[in-house]
């Protein structure tokens, strides 16, 4: 049975999302060490530094999506199913950054798909009480683990229907953040494909820092941040970067 990670990665005007993709790629290679494919368009393949041996899938990114008013490509996370190789796929955001092993064991899953659906904030800060932002509990769609079922496709499929209605589905779940987010899509169709019951989740709080924390260095081994007068380095732990300043460091 085949196994991987999928990366979506795409340029923006404001954000060069190819150099945050590029140190990601090297954070799983070294150690995750399975598959990586990428998911990308030619503009930002051709501004890539070579990363060795890696598959790339070339789509036409949909676009429109605004991220407190700069571009935000984001939408096309439906595409998974159908765009991974392998029979037991890891989507990741690329933002999410592994500074250890500890995601390679969810390949092992026996469930056919996953996702967290608990953050920490790193700064202390609490940053992410998800009960205030919506009626739905929100899942973190910045890691996905599914394996090729019908019954996943139609997770995948449903997730293509809330994107295209969000509007709707925004209104009715009372969503505070009017932008397409892929983290409530994937929790409105897992809640609409089990008949509103539970679903199984991944035992995992991201290790996240929050948008307003600042990225001061970063390299292979870990990051020092800073948030107001605080600064924190994180080193043997993974983490999850919401500062997308991170792609300028």
């Amino acid at each position: 049975m085949s196994k991987g990670v999928l990366l979506f990665c795409f340029d923006t005007k404001d954000t060069r999302y190819h150099w945050i993709l590029e140190r990601c790629v090297r954070l799983i290679k070294k150690n995750i060490k399975v598959p990586i494919t990428v998911v990308t368009n030619f503009e930002t393949f051709k501004r890539m530094a070579p990363m060795g041996f890696i598959d790339y899938k070339f789509i036409e990114h949909e676009q429109g999506n605004k991220l407190m008013g700069k571009e935000w490509n984001n939408v096309d996370r439906h595409m998974a199913y159908e765009l991974s190789p392998y029979d037991t796929t890891m989507v990741l955001d690329i933002d999410y950054f592994c500074y250890t092993d500890n995601l390679a064991q969810c390949f092992d899953t026996k469930y056919d798909f996953l996702v967290p659906d608990q953050a920490y904030d790193l700064t202390g800060r609490n940053s992410f009480d998800l009960r205030k932002w919506s009626l739905i509990p929100m899942v973190w769609a910045t890691v996905l683990v599914f394996k090729k079922t019908e019954k996943v496709k139609k997770v995948f499929q449903m997730v293509k229907y809330v994107k295209q209605h969000y509007q709707y589905f925004n209104q009715l779940y009372r969503i505070n953040s009017k932008n397409f987010r892929n983290d409530y899509a994937f929790a409105i169709a897992l809640q609409q494909i089990n008949g509103f019951c539970g679903y199984k989740t991944l035992p995992l709080r991201l290790p996240t820092l929050p948008r307003h924390c600042k990225v001061l260095e970063i390299n292979d081994d870990g990051l020092a941040w800073q948030d107001n007068d605080k600064i924190g380095y994180v080193e043997d732990q993974d983490v999850h970067v919401l500062n997308k300043e991170l792609a300028d460091v």
